[in-house]
């Protein structure tokens, strides 16, 4: 009797251990996973009214669509970081952008802030002057974010274009 009691006894233990195993394994995440840090909301630029050449826009917001600006040529000056340009964000769409000027070989040159829809950026600083020259396949890239707390990230594009940067 001694015998069949330890046996039906470490079976018991046995299944025991067995169904703690699966409650921790399956909360073990819940109990013990990292804790994603709260997400800082990301600075908005202090940019101007966008002045340029631009159509009255009279319709609704479209959250389906996001207008991103394009073009083939930028012009900056050489061998100084403060530099003149027009970049916005469109009045008619409803996100934020980040824009980011990048060389052909992914050196970043320069990144904003968040824009507000019809915000522009007009003076920037270069992260380094350039030389002289001309610079092609550079790359505005824009990140588009959620007008809300959040920021969510939304799609982005891609421009390339042709960088003079002119004595």
């Amino acid at each position: 009797m001694k015998k069949s009691f330890k046996l039906l006894l470490g079976a018991v233990a046995v299944i025991l251990l067995v169904v703690a195993g699966v409650i921790v394994g399956i909360n073990w995440n819940n109990w013990f996973g990292s804790q994603e840090p709260e997400k800082e909301p990301q600075k908005i630029e202090d940019a101007q009214d966008w002045e340029g050449n631009k159509e009255e826009y009279t319709g609704e917001k479209n959250t389906d669509t996001i207008d991103i600006p394009g073009f083939d040529v930028m012009n900056m000056q050489a061998g100084v970081t403060e530099q003149k340009v027009n970049l916005y964000n469109p009045e008619q769409n409803n996100c934020y952008f980040k824009m980011s000027i990048l060389l052909a070989d992914g050196t970043k040159l320069w990144e904003s802030n968040l824009v507000k829809p019809g915000k522009a950026v007009y003076n920037l600083a270069l992260a380094e002057p350039l030389a002289a020259g001309t610079y092609e396949k550079s790359v505005l890239k824009y990140e588009c974010f959620t007008l809300d707390e959040n920021q969510s990230p939304l799609n982005g594009s891609e421009i390339e274009f042709t960088l003079n940067v002119i004595e």
